[in-house]
């Protein structure tokens, strides 16, 4: 190829790469617009901006250290527990404040950080998992993740590498995954969020020590519609009635495996 056809490849490269990284950028600006709308707000462009570069920054994988840190000065004043129940994911889990009365008498360790990924949960198990040594680890991610456009595949995978290192570290602890809920704001990413339903679904069917908690059938009203009146204002997070049906449905799972802790 002569160096004037190799000028014309790249420049054709590159115009194929600016090309596709504005359609990514005008993609990102629609769904936070779209979903600033379905909530009754209008946003204008730097409000836009905003929020584009707020979930992009969710993506990174240092993003949460700072919440790690403050995990691990909390243990270090007072570390809980082992034999507990670990709950570990995104901000349905930081957000339940009435976790240790709903999971009572359970001792209960609630580890939620808002915003999570599961690569944050992996990047920092050895910090706010292992050391807790729990009987069992109740888990909810994955939504931000493929909020953030990570393909449900790449979720899973990351989930499945959380499963396997909790397998190999600890190896009594069982695994409750809560499948990803039908929030209304989110409902529009539904067929890609059921793919990692699916997946861990399956994968709960060949192992011994991974149960899946599926709470989206009561989330959902007979049209197969989610129902809003399950969520805060933000149509993203639960009320006290959403998290109503989280307890009836893990309490029934966790008692199935543990009932002496129920006594």
């Amino acid at each position: 190829m002569t160096k004037r056809g190799s000028f014309y490849v790249i420049g054709i490269l590159f115009i194929l790469i600016l090309g596709g990284w504005f359609a990514y950028e005008k993609y990102w600006e629609y769904r936070v617009k779209e979903g600033a709308k379905a909530l009754g707000y209008e946003l204008n462009d730097e409000e836009v901006k905003y929020w584009v570069n707020r979930i992009r920054s969710y993506n990174k994988i240092d993003g949460f250290d700072e919440d790690i840190e403050e995990f691990v000065e909390q243990d270090k004043i007072a570390m809980p527990p082992t034999d507990g129940f670990l709950f570990i994911g995104s901000s349905s889990i930081r957000l339940w404040q009435s976790l240790e009365v709903d999971m009572s008498p359970l001792k209960v360790i609630n580890r939620g950080f808002g915003g999570a990924h599961t690569k944050h949960i992996n990047r920092h198990k050895d910090k706010i998992v292992f050391p807790y040594k729990p009987k069992a680890i109740v888990f909810f991610c994955g939504t931000n993740d493929i909020n953030g456009w990570n393909s449900p595949e790449d979720v899973f995978a990351e989930f499945e590498s959380f499963y396997n290192s909790v397998k190999e570290k600890l190896p009594k602890t069982m695994v409750f995954a809560i499948s990803i809920q039908p929030s209304p704001s989110r409902f529009d990413q539904r067929p890609r969020q059921q793919k990692w339903n699916e997946s861990v679904r399956n994968l709960a069917g060949t192992e011994s020590s991974l149960i899946f908690v599926d709470v989206s059938p009561p989330m959902l009203s007979d049209d197969n519609k989610p129902r809003p009146e399950l969520y805060t204002e933000d149509l993203l997070h639960m009320n006290q009635e959403g998290y109503k049906i989280w307890t009836k449905l893990l309490r029934k799972n966790l008692k199935e495996y543990f009932p002496d802790d129920f006594l």
